[in-house]
């Protein structure tokens, strides 16, 4: 019996469905998107880059296509949704624009709903000074800090800016074991862009970095250049309405502290610690200023009435080491800075069976040491400090200006401009270098050590300017 129409048409929208169907798969396979993943190595300290930029760009077949993505915090980036095709990647960093450095791209093909790797790594330290500074020879123990310095009242280059290096030299004589010290001052101006280069610096040590313009002077900001990388990054602002004059840090030294900045720029973020994790209760100020703020249990905290300008962040916390960080700060503007703390490391508990003295580190030292300070809990209450710093007032070889928490101890000796201005004396309270003198009251130490800049002292600890060596009662 003959089909109708009726009867044929459901089979033949059923057979035209499944040869659509079947001519589909293969088109939607070939129009599937693919995805680019990879990381970005810093080979000169050997971990992820953080922050670099990747940007693929599709070269055939047209039209063309781009797409990018940062690195995370442990260098590794992800782009997706790429249409098949041949990529050109390539990657940049803060560090390699300012060196001016332009690494060629790699070709990479992506295909149809699948994933393609492309893993880049910065040049070699040697490829860096190179760059910092072209027809310079760096050794070992020698590199380079670049930058540019602005206006940070209008973002404009601040052209002819002055920017100071300071650091100071120290040599120990093998025969006598004396210690001598040297201060070292450098300097360059920066050309109509505002770039600036310092050639010939030394590695692994602490410089003081200051930019001057017009008689104005900004924050010393605190630097360490790597051997390793033997370059340095670092941009710099100023402004003149939100600044001191230059030298007024010297003068302030001896007598009174310097009047706080005071600016309409304001800072917050979140202090961490180990593994990441939020810190309360952080002590958070901007260094020459009188605000402060504490972190909450989620680690943030924030700052208002600041100064603009390259500033310096300070984070103190017990059990953590002291972070100083630089932040860039723009008026009526609020910027995002995260501080990152380190634990101290300290020993496991012990259980003590018999003891001859309660600081027995402070006898020993005391009884071999021909050189060096040391007092006693008697000695310290027979001085009658209102403030720790108090007992610092009267000892040679130290000076103390401020009060509080800005109480500061420099040594008295080779005291002079920018560059070792202060020369500030190194703090240890129970075992915890760089720590503030009035962290704790005088009724809570029961010993102390006092050395001299130049003085053979403990030679776990830093020396240079001075060493002050307390313990808390116990």
């Amino acid at each position: 019996m003959p089909c109708s129409l009726s009867t044929r048409l459901p089979t033949l929208r059923a057979l035209v469905l499944v040869a659509l169907a079947a001519i589909a798969a293969p088109l939607g396979a070939q129009s599937a998107p693919g995805r680019l993943e990879g990381s970005v190595t810093d080979s000169v300290h050997m971990r992820g880059l953080v922050g670099a930029n990747v940007l693929a760009i599709r070269v055939d077949p047209q039209p063309s296509h781009s797409a990018g993505s940062a690195t995370d915090a442990r260098g590794r980036y992800r782009i997706d949704s790429l249409p098949a095709g041949r990529y050109m990647v390539e990657f940049t960093s803060a560090m390699l624009d300012s060196l001016e450095i332009t690494l060629p791209p790699r070709e990479v093909t992506i295909e149809p709903g699948r994933a393609a790797r492309a893993d880049f790594a910065l040049p070699s330290g040697r490829t860096l000074r190179a760059a910092a500074c072209p027809g310079v020879p760096l050794a070992t123990g020698k590199g380079a800090i670049v930058g540019r310095v602005v206006d940070a009242d209008t973002d404009a280059p601040l052209a002819g800016a002055r920017v100071v290096l300071a650091w100071r030299e120290v040599a120990v004589d093998r025969a006598t074991l004396q210690i001598s010290t040297a201060d070292r001052v450098g300097d360059v101006d920066a050309d109509s862009l505002g770039r600036y280069r310092l050639c010939g610096v030394p590695t692994d040590e602490w410089l003081l970095l200051q930019v001057q313009h017009r008689g104005s002077a900004g924050t010393e900001i605190r630097l360490l250049v790597p051997d390793s990388a033997g370059v340095v990054v670092r941009q710099l602002s100023l402004s003149s309405s939100a600044s001191r004059p230059v030298g007024a840090a010297d003068a302030a030294s001896d007598s009174i502290p310097a009047p706080p900045l005071r600016g309409t720029a304001s800072v917050s973020g979140v202090v961490r610690g180990v593994g990441g994790l939020p810190v309360a209760d952080a002590q958070v100020r901007l260094l020459g200023t009188t605000g402060m703020a504490v972190s909450d249990f989620r680690g943030r905290f924030t700052l208002g009435d600041l100064p603009s300008g390259t500033q310096v962040l300070e984070v103190r916390r017990i059990g953590y080491l002291l972070a100083q960080q630089p932040v860039e700060l723009r008026s009526h503007r609020s910027v995002t800075q995260d501080v990152r703390l380190r634990r101290i490391v300290t020993l496991d508990s012990v259980r003590v069976l018999a003891r001859r003295s309660r600081y027995r580190e402070f006898e020993e030292h005391r009884k071999r040491s021909g050189f060096g300070t040391f007092l006693t809990e008697e000695d310290i209450e027979r001085r009658r400090p209102f403030e720790s710093s108090d007992l610092f007032r009267m000892i040679p070889g130290f000076r103390v200006s401020g009060y509080g928490l800005d109480a500061l101890v420099q040594s008295a000796r080779g005291v002079g401009s920018m560059a070792m201005s202060p020369c500030r004396v190194n703090i240890v309270i129970d075992g915890m270098a760089n720590q503030e003198i009035n962290l704790i009251h005088p009724s809570s130490i029961g010993a102390m050590e006092v050395y001299r800049a130049g003085q053979p002292a403990p030679v776990q600890y830093d020396s240079r300017c001075g060493l002050i060596v307390v313990w808390t009662k116990r």
